[in-house]
């Protein structure tokens, strides 16, 4: 079995609020990603995928417990150490205009990552039109505003801006469902080939149970800031273990 390239641990995290009882949104959650996975996470709005996703990152602080990125514990590292260790991690939202700033070109915002790690910029320039065309785009998107492109294109951009970096996680925080549904089977086959040719894990976030049966290996299931279920989509999906599994399942299908 290889080592898990995200180890997460005993993640907790409260948030106090003043004159009002404290709010525990995710409670000790643990599990493993492994390397070339794709780990499905689902609940209902409310369920604390977000704020798991916010944990993972480093965007929120952790209360108490660990996450470990490619064997590195990142809730101990600080400045260089931690930036280093973020590298190889990057996130796909749900908005796609949201990754990009508005009064720059897509091209800028693929390159800034690759400028801020000592390419060049006819370099990176020239590595953006390419993770552009690998993302099913035309190079000369790169001169293209985000309100210049659809939804799709936008995302797709998105994903080019994220595979800058060469990142051995991908994390998509409900990064289809703002799409159409023939759009959001061609960003699911883009995610699919890009993570067989990269052999790169996805941590795939989503409410939709259908695609994550269709695209994942193993599925979580959470429920007020709990896993409450884990399993293969299929079996999940045909014999829930969990009552609010159940619930959920025969909500949507």
């Amino acid at each position: 079995m290889p080592e898990p390239i995200l180890s997460v641990s005993g993640l907790t995290k409260t948030f106090k609020l003043r004159g009002r009882e404290d709010v525990r949104a995710v409670r000790d959650v643990t599990f493993d990603l492994l390397p070339g996975e794709c780990l499905g996470l689902i609940g209902e709005s409310g369920s604390g995928k977000t704020t798991l996703v916010h944990l993972i990152t480093g965007l929120t602080p952790a209360t108490s417990g660990s996450v470990v990125l490619d064997g590195l514990d990142v809730t101990k590292l600080k400045g260089k150490a931690l930036r280093a260790a973020w590298k190889k991690m990057q996130v796909v939202f749900q908005t796609p205009t949201e990754s990009f700033d508005p009064r720059r070109t897509l091209g800028d915002g693929i390159c800034e990552s690759m400028r801020n790690n000592g390419l060049s910029k006819a370099d990176a320039r020239k590595r953006a039109g390419e993770l552009l065309e690998r993302c099913g785009l035309p190079a000369d998107f790169a001169k293209r505003y985000p309100h210049e492109v659809s939804g799709g294109q936008c995302q797709r951009a998105a994903i080019a801006r994220a595979l800058a970096i060469e990142p051995k996680l991908l994390i998509c925080d409900e990064a289809t469902s703002a799409l159409d549904v023939t759009i959001q089977a061609e960003i699911i086959e883009l995610l699919r080939t890009l993570r067989r040719e990269l052999d790169m894990s996805i941590l795939f976030v989503c409410h939709d149970i259908a695609l994550v049966r269709q695209f994942c290996d193993r599925v979580l299931v959470m429920y007020r800031g709990e896993l409450v279920e884990t399993g293969v989509p299929a079996e999940v999906i045909a014999e829930p273990k969990n009552a609010y599994t159940r619930d959920l399942i025969n909500s949507i299908l």
